[in-house]
């Protein structure tokens, strides 16, 4: 959560207390940390679908089996299984935006890693 004041931290804690109660984490910062770690976690994602969609593809042309390549990968605990499955694409209402939003934060800082060419 991005806070700027323990009145916040205090409100936000109280309305997430059922969450909370099976052991979700509840992790504190400043709202600027709090919005890149959700464009970056969400950016991550969308990199692992557009990953696998290449995956997909190589299998498709040398004659390997994507699900079984899919799978074994994400025997690797590095790794692990979730967000590998290829498709037509990634979308929804916060991959896109928050991969866009990514990298025009890296523009206006000059980070020259995130500020790639567009998604």
């Amino acid at each position: 959560m991005g806070v700027t004041s323990e009145r916040a931290e205090k409100l936000l804690r109280e309305l997430y207390h059922p969450f909370l109660l099976s052991g979700n984490p509840f992790l504190v910062m400043d709202p600027r940390s709090a919005e890149v770690t959700k464009y970056a976690a969400n950016s991550m994602l969308a990199l692992r679908i557009s990953f696998m969609n290449d995956i997909a593809n190589l299998c498709e042309k040398c004659g390997a089996n994507v699900d079984w390549v899919r799978l074994g990968i994400g025997l690797d605990s590095r790794i692990g299984k979730r967000f590998l499955f290829p498709g037509i694409g990634y979308g929804g209402s916060c991959f896109p935006k928050d991969v866009q939003a990514l990298i025009n934060t890296g523009r206006q800082h000059d980070a020259a890693a995130l500020a790639g060419s567009d998604a």
